[in-house]
């Protein structure tokens, strides 16, 4: 079973990426991609191309961009969506997401964070 790969969102703090690669998890930030200023669709079509999940605070909109591939019969590696207000639980959190499902598993999931804290 293939390990989940991230994308963290431009708004996503990169100290997560680090608690993730420390751990070995494949974590890439938007400003190591060089796609600050991307729009919402388009940082979700290069996780998508590049076969990440992506990690995102951005709870009004990602929501409704997963149920637009779906009902388009498009796919992705999963949406993470999570809350500003604890990034260290959010890392402690996220760590434990990955650790119990594989890439497979968040195949065209839409995963609230806060539900697994």
């Amino acid at each position: 079973m293939p390990a989940i790969k991230l994308y963290l969102d431009e708004d996503v703090h990169h100290l997560i990426a680090q608690a993730l690669r420390l751990r070995g998890w494949t974590a890439l930030t938007t400003h190591e991609a060089a796609r600050v200023g991307s729009t919402d669709m388009e940082q979700l079509q290069f996780a998508i191309a590049s076969g990440h999940a992506i990690l995102t605070y951005n709870v009004a909109d990602f929501p409704r961009l997963h149920y637009e591939l779906i009902r388009n019969d498009e796919h992705h590696a999963g949406i993470i969506v999570a809350t500003q207000e604890d990034p260290a639980a959010n890392a402690r959190t996220l760590l434990r997401l990955v650790s119990v499902f594989s890439a497979d598993d968040l195949v065209d999931q839409l995963v609230f964070l806060n539900n697994w804290m």
